[in-house]
């Protein structure tokens, strides 16, 4: 099925000009059910090698402690939570979950991390498992009324305490999170220039070839993209889709991102992505944005304190805020390279 307008998905598209002299290390490998790709450029061989490795190593153990369907950390989590019971946890996690639940807050829980249960609902918690009848007005009218007592779910000295049963889940927060820390290992390294992309969602440090890291934000049904983005040294760029996973059903598109409101798919909004330096934040508010949709995009950016935005809505309009407007490079041939992290 071809949109008939223009929509976006950040496709890492990474673009340069011709290549320099820089030494270059670059690794893939599976974490968090996508693909991530480290590139380092212009660092010596052994601080290269152990920077991929660490990041794998934290990656694959990050995997497992945050899926929150798993026998890892939280899943161990969300047992207890569905009991309506409390339970300590790392303090890894409990940070994590602060920093979640105060984004909700300032969100007006657009972006919610109490989201486990709807998520499980539509079946988008198994990517394996195959699609399962939405739930029916009944039950999401039980999950609207259930707002309240999600809302009182809070973390304090490392225990996280449950007024009722709830699950958890951090999809809309955890690549943001994991690229900031493999930022911090590139630092205690000393390494200056790199990349870090995680399915498409990414951060930077330094340049390539002695310029930003140049992206691409690219249309989801086509190999085209709609402009070219420099990056500063540090930014992240993350973005929210109704491409990334959906079903069909009679013709009909559900996708997994959600409205915690409303407790539906969102219907609005096609993709949303937003560059800032903090990657938590960027990753959260765009999940954020793509639930408020156009009419509320301009208000909660800045809510969030996120300058450099941009909405695709259903009729494939897009919507920038004037600091990404003054970034974008529109592209006039509308092509991409072939891959996520490809190079043109």
């Amino acid at each position: 099925m071809r949109a008939t307008a223009t929509t976006i998905l950040l496709a890492a598209a990474l673009l340069s000009g011709c290549a320099g002299d820089e030494a270059e290390f670059r690794q893939s490998f599976p974490a968090l059910g996508t693909i991530i790709t480290v590139e380092i450029r212009d660092a010596d061989q052994h601080r290269a090698e152990t920077a991929m490795a660490t990041i794998e190593r934290d990656l694959a153990r990050i995997g497992r402690d945050w899926y929150a369907w798993g026998a890892g950390e939280l899943g161990q989590l969300n047992e207890l939570l569905a009991q309506g019971k409390s339970a300590r946890v790392s303090p890894e996690l409990a940070t994590l979950l602060v920093r979640a639940l105060e984004v909700r807050v300032t969100s007006d829980g657009f972006f919610d991390p109490t989201v486990g249960m709807l998520v499980e609902a539509w079946g988008f918690h198994d990517a394996s498992a195959p699609p399962v009848a939405p739930p029916d007005e009944a039950w999401l009218a039980e999950w609207r009324a259930s707002a309240a007592g999600r809302q009182r779910l809070r973390v304090a000295d490392d225990i996280v305490i449950a007024a009722g049963p709830v699950k958890i889940a951090l999809g809309g927060i955890a690549k943001g999170s994991v690229l900031a820390r493999a930022m911090d290992v590139m630092h205690d390294l000393g390494i200056e220039n790199a990349l870090v992309d995680a399915g498409g969602d990414l951060q930077v440090t330094g340049t390539k070839n002695g310029r930003g890291w140049r992206i691409g934000i690219r249309d989801p049904r086509s190999s085209g993209i709609i402009g070219i983005v420099e990056l500063s040294p540090g930014e992240a760029v993350l973005s929210s889709g109704d491409y990334e996973r959906f079903v069909e059903r009679d013709g009909q598109r559900a996708h997994h991102l959600l409205d915690p409101h409303t407790g539906r798919p969102v219907e609005h909004t096609m993709a949303v992505t937003v560059i800032h330096e903090d990657a938590e934040l960027a990753d959260a508010a765009a999940t954020a944005l793509m639930a408020a949709g156009p009419d509320r995009f301009d208000a909660l950016a800045a809510r969030l304190g996120i300058r450099i935005a941009l909405l695709v809505n259903s009729d494939g309009d897009v919507i920038m805020t004037p600091a990404m407007a003054a970034r974008l490079e529109p592209n006039e041939h509308n092509s991409v390279a072939e891959g996520s992290a490809a190079k043109m």
